[in-house]
């Protein structure tokens, strides 16, 4: 401020002066703004999603005590997802159904629900197999169930999300899930629906084709406006990580217990993300390409940089997961090719995902918790469409 009352008082009296001080006048204003930005960023004390645009990971850069920014008020209650800063009524406006706002005199749930517990005791997440419920012990603790999720009774939900969970011979697992997600999702009035996508037959394992074919199905079967996409084989610790969408892609699962809370490298997308269907949309959804274990997750953070999406986390507090421990799939080996598709991924991603989808459903089935669709998947006519055998 000092400089900038010297340049006016030298411009006084002077036509070409007084252009340039202008000039310079709109520089300093410029970078107070932006310093005033900077500060009011650094010194912001509300827990919000962090954003991120990651690069290319080819390398799998590792970070060593993890980069997602945590915040003074990482453990309490947070008000959050909030679109890009507006406020609650423009979220309920941008995300309520417009079926179920017309089927509903009920008022709209709170922005903050009222039940939230938040870092739940380690004690109180079953992550034991051998402790897995039954279905029909399931079916007892969860009678307002039904048709794969719930709705809140006293309000009217602010979004519809799709839980879509791709899984094969992990039975107990998938009982497990729900018996620890289904308390945190109704503390969070959800209207949501859980959709479990079974690969049948020998091919080997398409993860990110079972996502895609979940969005399908899901949006056929539940018309949802927020998807989140999740392995079976992660369990919440905190009911401040919202299942809901929000302006940009967010990654749910940035603190997992197997990597001690911390981001393994900074351009990870993977174990549980969530994003609407325009943003899924965008994207293409995931590659069908990447059969056995590995690279999906990171041909998928490359799609959502290409799309003109960022990636958003809550702080490492929130952002937490246990992880089931099960020993590694024999035939789910790691994919020889992943590392050459995810490098070419760029001249491919509009043509491979959810426009390019070859499968068919063999088995619809309501369990009450969950809608399993059993599905049967070409793996070699896939393979030799894109050019790969």
């Amino acid at each position: 401020t000092m400089w900038c009352r010297r340049l006016a008082t030298l411009a006084r009296g002077h036509p070409y002066r007084s252009a340039c001080a202008l000039l310079a006048l709109f520089a300093c204003t410029q970078l107070m703004i932006n310093s005033s930005l900077v500060c009011s960023v650094l010194f912001s004390q509300r827990a919000e999603p962090a954003i991120y645009t990651p690069g290319l990971p080819l390398g799998g850069r590792h970070i060593a005590n993890g980069t997602a920014p945590t915040s003074a008020a990482a453990g309490r209650l947070i008000d959050l997802p909030l679109l890009d800063g507006n406020s609650s009524a423009s979220l309920a406006e941008a995300d309520l159904d417009p079926a179920d706002s017309a089927a509903s005199k009920l008022p709209l749930c709170p922005n903050v629900p009222p039940k939230l517990r938040g870092l739940l005791p380690k004690a109180e997440i079953l992550s034991d197999p051998v402790r897995s419920p039954s279905w029909s012990e399931l079916a007892a603790q969860f009678p307002d169930v039904r048709h794969g999720g719930s709705r809140p009774a006293d309000c009217q939900a602010r979004q519809r999300v799709a839980i879509v969970v791709p899984f094969r011979n992990r039975d107990a697992h998938l009982r497990l899930f729900l018996a620890n997600l289904v308390p945190m999702l109704q503390r969070q009035q959800l209207h949501f629906k859980v959709f479990a996508i079974e690969q049948a037959g020998t091919t080997r394992f398409n993860r990110a084709m079972l996502f895609n074919i979940g969005f399908k199905e899901a949006m056929r079967l539940f018309k949802p406006n927020c998807f989140i996409f999740h392995d079976v084989d992660l369990l919440p610790e905190h009911d401040h990580n919202m299942y809901r969408c929000g302006a940009h892609p967010r990654h749910m699962s940035a603190a997992v217990d197997k990597f001690k809370y911390r981001l393994p490298y900074a351009t990870i997308f993977g174990g549980a993300c969530a994003l609407t269907p325009r943003q899924f949309k965008a994207i293409n959804g995931f590659s069908n390409l990447f059969f056995g274990w590995g690279g999906e997750d990171d041909d998928f953070a490359n799609r959502v940089v290409w799309s003109g999406f960022k990636i958003s986390r809550y702080p490492l507090s929130i952002a937490r997961y246990t992880m089931i421990k099960h020993k590694t799939e024999e035939k789910n080996k790691p994919n020889p090719m992943r590392f050459k598709l995810i490098k070419f991924g760029k001249k491919r991603w509009h043509s491979d995902g959810l426009n390019s989808l070859q499968y068919t459903v063999s088995r619809v089935q309501d369990r009450q918790l969950a809608y399993f669709i059993s599905v049967e998947i070409p793996e070699s006519q896939i393979l030799r469409r894109a050019k790969l055998l």
